[in-house]
């Protein structure tokens, strides 16, 4: 990261001599945005070494966007563009919640899931019965989890206008399970079941490209990759700059006026900056988050968004946490410091030497003050001792907080006027915080923009392939999985219902007749 800030010192240096900048000279390309999705758009461009003219803006002092939140952590093994870009770049992965496993070859570490067991405390009857029920809860859980994975991962999503709401009362059984998958609705799109249709949801799900990875490691059946010895991306970070080129980047400049002028026949986009300063481009790509997309402003007229989450219903912010201990304290009691807990809105993991990462999830919105920062902070602390059952985990030697909105898809066409392409918020090919789906955005941004700026480079396999790129990841389902996945412990007790109170009422008419034969 040290390479990211002396950059990043350097652009802010070149910022302030005015001089050095020629304002009205015209770029083929700017990018707003050097995150991974703005990186990669950039790094594809330059590849092409066609002359094209183009620059990165980044509103923070360093490259890398938001990559220190929940799911930016995570690539699995069928994530395979961003597996392609760390061998392309040389970075070793490593699997992360398993690493605690290796250490400790002489006993068994448990990960607390969101179906864990309960305490063994109690006995008898109510033992099993819970025991029973977990268990169907499961298996309940897995099973719809199969057939969302089946519903979403085709070409085309039949229309469903049903509420997802009334979806998930339909096809789950137990509270508990329906409870789970609103969580994690809620957290893998930003919005509540009830506020998507079922075709909307799926059609979300299937922007993950493989949400049953996301299930697996939610449920801690599966671990996640980072980067062997470093538990953050900032070496993926530099690396894509360096193959940029630091002098494409402009940092401390946050765009917040994108406007569409007709200049000699020909469409223009002008940029300006919080300072008034302006930029003008032929092209513009918008690689930035949604939250900072609905506040640009797009001028003459910005096209239609997907609605905003209701923020009354529930869970608003995110908090990311990193909590540091002079010993890994949850080890010697038996974990392996991964938590998934729906219930208590707690995400958690070891992400380094005697080092926790995770997410809390609270309701506050808006600024924050210190008294809220720190209820924030107890709280989370006080979950992390209770679940290892540790009372030291009340006492870490450093404590990290960072609170941000809960991100939220919404659908945009990928160009807007021919001349602004949006990176980050086409649905079909990028999904909010995975580094995968950041770097299938900049992907395609990058191919869009060269069929308007340099056609000739393109080639038929890079258009194909940008037009398919999340078809990749599906496949199809044999009759026999169909068949499975359509059987739900909530349509049996439905029959088995039905059945029996057809069993009564005819017990009950027959019970009458009799009565009646022998009254006569």
């Amino acid at each position: 990261m040290q390479t990211s800030q002396q950059l990043s010192s350097g652009h802010r240096n070149a910022n302030e001599d005015e001089d050095d900048e020629d304002e009205s000279e015209l770029l083929d390309l700017a990018i707003v945005g050097a995150g991974i999705s703005g990186l990669m758009a950039a790094k594809t461009i330059s590849e092409k070494r066609a002359d094209i003219r183009f620059r990165l803006f980044e509103k923070s002092t360093h490259p890398g966007g938001t990559l220190d939140g929940l799911k930016t952590r995570w690539i699995t093994p069928h994530h395979y563009h961003a597996m392609h870009l760390c061998r392309e770049l040389q970075i070793p992965l490593g699997t992360v919640w398993r690493q605690s496993e290796a250490s400790e070859a002489r006993r068994s570490l448990v990960s607390i899931g969101p179906f864990r067991k309960r305490p063994s405390g109690s006995q008898g009857a109510n033992s099993f019965l819970s025991s029973l029920r977990d268990l169907l809860v499961r298996l309940e859980s897995t099973r719809f989890m199969a057939e969302l994975d089946c519903l979403c991962t085709v070409k085309y999503i039949e229309s469903n206008a049903q509420n997802m709401e009334c979806f998930l009362q339909k096809k789950l059984l137990f509270e508990a399970s329906r409870r789970f998958f609103r969580f994690l609705i809620k957290i893998g799109t930003g919005f509540y079941p009830s506020e998507l249709t079922v075709t909307a949801c799926l059609r979300l799900f299937r922007s993950m490209s493989s949400v049953r990875d996301l299930y697996d490691m939610l449920t801690l059946q599966n671990g996640h990759l980072q980067p062997v010895g470093s538990p953050n991306w900032d070496v993926l970070i530099e690396r894509l700059v360096a193959r940029v080129g630091p002098e494409h980047v402009t940092y401390s400049t946050n765009i917040v006026q994108v406007e569409i002028t007709s200049e000699q026949r020909s469409g223009i986009v002008s940029l300006t900056d919080g300072t008034g300063r302006r930029w003008r481009a032929r092209y513009v790509i918008l690689a930035v988050s949604c939250l900072d997309l609905v506040q640009l402003s797009i001028l003459p007229e910005g096209p239609l968004y997907f609605h905003q989450p209701d923020i009354q219903l529930g869970l608003w912010s995110m908090a990311n946490f990193t909590v540091r201990y002079p010993a890994p304290y949850w080890r010697d009691h038996g974990y392996t410091g991964s938590i998934f807990c729906p219930a208590q809105c707690l995400i958690c993991y070891e992400s380094g030497c005697n080092q926790l990462s995770g997410t809390y999830f609270s309701p506050l919105r808006g600024v924050l003050n210190d008294t809220e920062r720190h209820l924030i902070r107890d709280t989370i602390l006080r979950l992390l001792r209770t679940n290892f059952a540790c009372r030291t985990m009340q006492k870490p030697l450093e404590f990290g907080l960072e609170l941000h909105p809960i991100p939220f898809y919404f659908d945009v066409f990928p160009t807007f006027e021919r001349c602004i392409i949006f990176s980050s918020t086409n649905v079909s090919c990028w999904y909010r915080g995975f580094i995968n789906g950041s770097i299938q955005g900049g992907v395609r941004a990058a191919i869009l923009a060269l069929l308007e700026i340099r056609p000739q480079t393109i080639t038929f396999r890079e258009v194909t392939d940008m037009q398919c790129m999340h078809f990749k990841y599906f496949r199809q389902r044999s009759s026999y999985e169909r068949v499975w996945y359509s059987l739900n412990l909530a349509s049996v007790s439905r029959f088995l219902l039905g059945v029996g109170a057809a069993l009564l009422t005819y017990g009950t008419y027959r019970v009458l007749l009799k009565a009646d034969i022998c009254s006569w």
